[in-house]
């Protein structure tokens, strides 16, 4: 854990205001590992920086799938405020390719696990960002 966090802060740091490539969005492993640090800590900065301006998360709720777009994840981050979960994480490349990753993320909380199946996206200016999320608690 203090690795990814290190990592995203390092990537961070030595990114050029208005230059992705070079910061969190420079890899895929990257954006997963700031994907989990946003997710437990409530990041709304974060979130908005790894999420493709399309990005979806779609979760069911019984028979349903309810779907957030990337400006209501930002919104109810923004709202909520920063919290820590009470978790651990971690997570699975599931396939790869030059330029997509879809990785399952684990977040083990004390009475459940979620699951988010996670699909990250390199654009033609190089640029990875999260353009699909896929909620599963069990």
């Amino acid at each position: 854990m203090c690795a990814a966090i290190l990592s995203i802060v390092s990537a961070v740091a030595g990114a050029r205001p208005g230059d992705p490539v070079k910061g969190v969005n420079a890899m895929a492993s990257s954006v997963i590992d700031a994907f989990v640090d946003a997710h437990k800590h409530g990041d709304a900065q974060l979130f908005n920086l790894i999420l493709s301006q399309g990005a979806m998360l779609k979760m069911n709720r019984g028979d349903e799938v309810i779907t957030h777009t990337k400006n209501e994840l930002i919104s109810f981050y923004k709202k909520s405020g920063n919290i820590d979960l009470n978790c651990s994480s971690d997570y699975e490349v599931l396939s790869a390719s030059n330029c997509v990753v879809v990785a399952r993320v684990d977040f083990k909380f004390p009475e459940f696990v979620q699951q988010h199946f996670v699909t990250v996206e390199k654009d033609k200016k190089g640029v990875w960002r999260i353009t699909q999320l896929n909620r599963f608690t069990g």
